[in-house]
C-alpha cells in the first residue's frame, strides 16, 4: 500500500466516520466474535489492547465484562465519535501498524490483543515486521485474535485502501516468533452475502 494509498484511507475513515460508526455499532460484539470468545476469551478479566478500534464496539464490550482496555484508532474522525459513548475503562490512543511506536513507548504487556477486520489495512511488505511487533506486545500467557476479511470489491478497495490477506500468511509468520496458532474459523458475514470472515487465535509458544 502506497502513502498516497494509506493518506485516501484515512481520509475515507475521517469523513464517514459517523455513518460508520453507527453502522459498527448496530451489531453486537458477541454476535461478531462468538466463534472465539467461548474457549479463548478469559473469565478473569485483565489488560487488553483493541487495534484499530474503530467504533470503539468491541472495547466497550470488553470494558463491559471487566477488561482494562487500550483503544488504538488511527482516524480522528473514528476516534471522535467513538469516544462520545466510551466506557471509563477504556483509554484511546492515537498510533497504527505496523509500527505502533506510541503503544510500545508505553511499554505495555497485554493478556488479550484484538484485530477485528484490520489486517487488511497493513501493507504487505510490513506484515511480518507488525506480526513480530504484536507478539512482542502480549504477556507470555496472552492471547492474540485477528479476524480477517474475505471478499470486497473494487470500489472498497479503492476507498479504503484493503489489500488481500489469508491465515496462510499468519500462520506463516507465526512459525517465525514465539507463537502459535490455537483456533482457526471461517464465517459468513451477518449482513452481506459476498463477504465472509477467518478468525485466527494465536498464543505464545513455550
Amino acid at each position: 500500500m502506497s502513502t498516497e494509498t494509506s493518506r485516501k484511507s484515512t481520509r475515507y475513515y475521517n469523513d464517514h466516520a459517523k455513518a460508520l460508526c453507527t453502522q459498527y455499532n448496530a451489531v453486537e460484539a458477541d454476535s461478531v466474535h462468538g466463534s472465539w470468545v467461548v474457549n479463548h476469551l478469559s473469565e478473569k478479566p485483565g489488560f487488553a489492547c483493541d487495534i484499530g478500534a474503530g467504533s470503539g464496539r468491541d472495547a466497550n464490550w470488553l470494558a463491559a465484562k471487566g477488561w482494562d482496555v487500550v483503544a488504538v484508532e488511527p482516524s480522528a474522525g473514528m476516534r471522535e465519535q467513538a469516544m462520545l459513548t466510551s466506557h471509563p475503562n477504556v483509554t484511546w490512543l492515537d498510533d497504527s501498524l505496523p509500527r505502533l511506536n506510541t503503544l510500545r513507548s508505553l511499554g505495555h504487556r497485554f493478556d488479550l490483543i484484538l484485530l477485528s477486520a484490520v489486517w487488511m489495512h497493513v501493507p504487505p511488505t510490513a506484515r511480518e515486521r507488525a506480526f513480530r511487533i504484536l507478539s512482542e506486545l502480549l504477556k507470555p500467557s496472552g492471547v492474540l485474535v485477528i479476524t480477517l476479511r474475505q471478499g470486497s470489491d473494487e470500489e472498497e478497495n479503492a476507498d479504503r485502501g484493503f489489500c488481500e490477506a489469508s491465515a496462510d500468511e499468519l500462520l506463516e509468520y507465526a512459525q517465525r516468533v514465539p507463537m502459535s496458532a490455537t483456533c482457526h474459523s471461517k464465517e459468513p458475514d451477518l449482513r452481506r452475502s459476498h463477504v465472509y470472515w477467518q478468525t485466527v487465535v494465536f498464543g505464545k509458544s513455550p
